[in-house]
């Protein structure tokens, strides 16, 4: 399994309107529109740690079942998951160089059909030549 490196990243945040600092997980070898991976960690939503409760189990084989708590682990966890649906890593991963390829123009006869070719999708490419004229 390959890691990932860490960068970091100054964007305004699409649910909050605000700016927010990220740390995010990139995969430098893959296309620059699938770069960013995932948000390791947030501004706007700050990392907060938790002490879990204590687990209660019950005596099998008494009457009545009778509960008993077990031992807490009281070193403190924190959550690895943002709450937010990371709607930013899309705009990192559009605004990235090169990620999409610029439009060339051919000069002369055609420059219509070149320009809807790097434009448009196959399906549609494929109707305005079939039906088009």
């Amino acid at each position: 399994m390959k890691r990932l490196t860490f960068t970091q990243h100054t964007v305004r945040c699409p649910l909050e309107d605000r700016a927010a600092s990220l740390t995010v997980r990139t995969d430098l070898d893959r296309v620059p529109s699938r770069r960013h991976v995932d948000v390791a960690a947030c501004s706007l939503v700050p990392s907060m740690s938790f002490v879990p409760r204590p687990r209660s189990g019950y005596f099998s084989d008494i009457a009545p079942p009778a509960s008993y708590l077990c031992e807490a682990d009281s070193t403190p966890r924190q959550v690895s998951k943002l709450s937010c649906r990371r709607r930013c890593l899309g705009i990192l991963n559009a605004a990235e160089s090169g990620a999409v390829e610029p439009v060339r123009c051919t000069s002369g006869f055609g420059d219509g059909l070149e320009l809807a070719r790097q434009t448009l999708n196959p399906s549609l490419m494929r109707l305005l030549w079939f039906y088009g004229s």
